[in-house]
């Protein structure tokens, strides 16, 4: 996003308040995708990332996510 300087923090916050929505795991877990695989060529950066995805995609949130969603309720991570 191209914002104004006085329209800069509350894009920042308004950003952040949609990635806390997400899963802690999931969001954890993106950030270490991104540290391990800076830089690195990009067969070895897409296994670093298949690795990362598995480990999320067994977790209890990554149920939970799809389970909220079709009982139309608030999804009640919990960082695992």
């Amino acid at each position: 996003y191209v914002v104004p300087q006085d329209k800069l923090m509350a894009k920042a916050e308004e950003l952040a308040a949609t990635i806390a929505q997400n899963g802690p795991l999931a969001v954890r877990k993106i950030k270490e995708a991104v540290r391990r695989t800076s830089g690195r060529p990009y067969e070895e950066a897409f296994k670093i990332e298949n690795e990362i995805a598995r480990e999320v995609m067994k977790s209890e949130d990554a149920k939970e996510g799809p389970r909220s969603f079709m009982e139309k309720r608030k999804p009640n991570y919990k960082g695992r």
